[in-house]
């Protein structure tokens, strides 16, 4: 299995309905993160004017709850803006030209994907699919509408096309509760002949077959490289990438902490997050609590970076220790449901309810606070 492509994300679609009519460092005082400049750090590495990244073990968000998992991805995070940054905190700023690695998605993050992405737009022929696996298949459920609301299950193989396209071919199909394939067959019909997906976002199909352009049905940032291969490994559809000639970079120049186990490392030109802009940039964020992936939600990672802790280098680079997203989001959550019950009564924020949403937020940053002692042994709160 060869070619160009991006994340690779089962679609699969089964149609029939109306078949018969369509028969046709420590901080300072002020608590504020250093800016790391190049010009001030001594022995500085050479510059480079691309700006690199790499992850390791990190849950990278897709929403609110699903996530890609990045067993380890590194490559060049290229601005959208020419001449302009990189911004953490949006990432439709950038995409990722990967140069090595593995990432794998469940089957639940696949059909947050076909949901809320690829057939996410008004008269879509499908929706509310899920996906899941089967040995080395996939097999997706869900309502396809010609008329009215078929259910359907069809149970595919996956495979790279040469143009970097994926391929997914019916092994087993039905609708209604009946034999899908064998239905159209006798029509003398085929998918492609019920199913319009002009809308769909990097989604098409061809007789009986699916395809996904991986560059189009992911959300921001995007992230575009050469898959070596595709499989289905335990719940998860995993891919490996080629590692180009760009990727030795990542030997010399750009080369994180090692003693970090989960983590995203940036190195190279300019980096913005938040008011600070980094030059020379030479930021690793590292899991605060190992024991599982680093779970990251970039759209909401200022949440993440307020409760943390960040240190200086001696090279002025910047080493931040973060809490997990589900660690700060979790009594957000709570503190929402508090406010909302206590509304109804007399007033809006009563110094009851006050006194006890702010108890968890407390909690998360002393710990966060204290796992950041014990490992780096001097930090200081992150003030944006």
């Amino acid at each position: 299995m060869r070619p160009d492509s991006t994340f690779v994300i089962p679609v699969l679609i089964a149609t029939l309905g109306a078949a018969a009519c369509a028969r046709s460092g420590a901080h300072a005082a002020g608590g504020k993160l250093p800016l790391a400049t190049a010009a001030l750090a001594p022995a500085a590495a050479p510059r480079d004017e691309r700006l690199w990244i790499d992850m390791k073990n990190v849950d990278l968000h897709i929403d609110a709850h699903q996530y890609i998992r990045i067993r380890r991805l590194r490559g060049e995070a290229v601005p959208r803006t020419p001449n302009g940054p990189a911004v953490l905190d949006d990432p439709s700023s950038f995409d990722v030209r990967v140069t090595s690695g593995t990432v794998a998605l469940s089957g639940d993050a696949l059909g947050t994907l076909l949901n809320d992405f690829v057939f996410a737009y008004k008269g879509a022929p499908l929706k509310r699919l899920r996906v899941r696996t089967s040995g080395s298949e996939i097999v997706q459920t869900g309502i396809m509408h010609k008329g009215v609301d078929l259910p359907f299950e069809i149970t595919a193989t996956l495979s790279l096309e040469a143009d970097g396209r994926i391929r997914l071919h019916p092994t087993k199909t039905r609708i209604l509760g009946v034999n899908g394939a064998k239905l159209l067959s006798a029509l003398g019909l085929h998918l492609d002949k019920l199913l319009d997906l002009r809308g769909a976002r990097g989604a098409s199909v061809k007789g009986n077959d699916f395809f996904l352009e991986p560059t189009k049905i992911l959300p921001p940032p995007g992230i575009s490289g050469r898959l070596a291969s595709i499989r289905v490994e335990g719940d998860a559809v995993v891919e490996d990438f080629t590692t180009s000639a760009d990727d030795s970079v990542f030997d010399s120049y750009a080369r994180p902490d090692s003693a970090a186990a989960n983590y995203i490392f940036f190195r190279g030109s300019r980096l913005r997050f938040g008011k600070l802009l980094m030059t020379d940039t030479d930021l690793q964020i590292v899991d605060a609590d190992e024991r599982d992936p680093f779970d990251l939600y970039l759209k909401e990672y200022n949440r993440q970076l307020t409760a943390g802790t960040s240190r200086t280098m001696q090279n002025l680079g910047l080493r931040v220790i973060m809490p997990d997203y589900r660690a700060v989001a979790a009594p957000a959550a709570n503190a929402t449901r508090l406010m909302s019950a206590d509304s109804s009564t007399a007033c809006l924020f009563p110094r009851s309810a006050t006194a006890i949403i702010a108890r968890p937020t407390i909690s998360v940053v002393v710990t966060a606070f204290g796992k950041s002692r014990r490992r780096s042994g001097s930090t200081g709160a992150i003030s944006m």
